[in-house]
């Protein structure tokens, strides 16, 4: 009887055998691999590069506007599609080339595809890619738009199938899943209001500070084209301990709000010196015994 040591350096020299008996075709096999990944690797560079020159041609004819935003988006999503489509044939071509075709496609007709899905845990990639599907559809937000989701704030950079990419203001880029997109909020598609607050002493004339307050906005108004409406003055919306807080509200083009209200306060408040308008402070009263 042959000792376990023996038996051991039968089956590794008959590995090697073997090996060097199909070396030719092991060779081959790696070759047709490397080629599939180069013939992947070309077929997505060329597809994203002539979908690009179409999309952006289109985009060009009206560049900032609506159409121009969802031509981006459209080619973030076709990049995406193209990217998962060639990837999923050149694994399954690979498959084919190691002999294991014929085995997962009987393993898939055995177990069924949901089965599958289940197993690898792949409900929420499912989720997603639906997701994905009816936000292109609907057309709730476009590349350029900034919006808002589940309390990230930022400038819509990509979309794909299954994540949607935003930059934030500070400029770091928060990824979300499409299945996990709950409540939106798209600053882009509708006119902006900007909401000016600006405190005043206690005893000021008030029918003065809102004088003020209009003439300030309507010369602002005159010099810039995004403001769509005339200002308008609310009056007194809150009583603090040492101030009383006046409003104006403006409606302006969509993201332009911010701007608009800095540069509004700061001319209301160097008006408001000029004009000899309090800016309130704390007061505190002391009672000595």
């Amino acid at each position: 009887m042959e000792s376990f040591v023996e038996k051991a350096i039968s089956s590794v020299k008959q590995f090697w055998d073997d090996l060097g008996a199909r070396s030719g075709d092991i060779l081959f096999a790696i070759i047709k691999i490397a080629l599939i990944i180069l013939a992947a690797y070309i077929v997505i560079v060329v597809l994203k590069r002539l979908s690009r020159r179409i999309l952006k041609a289109r985009a060009a004819r009206k560049p900032g506007s609506a159409a121009a935003r969802k031509a981006e988006t459209v080619r973030s999503v076709v990049e995406s599609v193209i990217k998962y489509a060639v990837y999923f044939i050149a694994f399954m071509s690979i498959l084919g080339v190691l002999g294991l075709g014929t085995a997962v496609a009987s393993l898939l007709a055995a177990a069924g595809i949901g089965g599958i899905v289940v197993a690898f845990g792949a409900q929420s990639l499912v989720k997603d890619v639906f997701s994905g599907l009816f936000l292109l559809f609907e057309g709730q937000y476009a590349v350029g738009d900034y919006i808002e989701v589940d309390g990230e704030k930022g400038t819509v950079t990509a979309i794909t199938l299954r994540t949607t990419s935003l930059r934030r203001f500070t400029g770091e880029v928060v990824t979300i899943p499409n299945g996990n997109i709950s409540k939106l909020v798209n600053y882009s598609t509708s006119d902006s209001v900007a909401v000016i607050d600006i405190s005043v002493a206690y005893g000021t004339d008030i029918e003065k500070a809102c004088s003020i307050m209009r003439s300030v906005g309507l010369e602002y108004m005159a010099s810039h084209d995004n403001i769509l409406e005339e200002p308008h003055v609310l009056g007194i919306i809150e009583l603090g301990e040492s101030s009383m807080v006046l409003r104006m509200i403006v409606r302006v083009k969509p993201l332009t709000h911010w701007e608009t209200e800095r540069a509004l306060r700061r001319r209301i408040v160097e008006e408001f010196a000029r004009s000899h308008v309090e800016i309130p402070f704390p007061h505190r009263v002391v009672i000595s015994k």
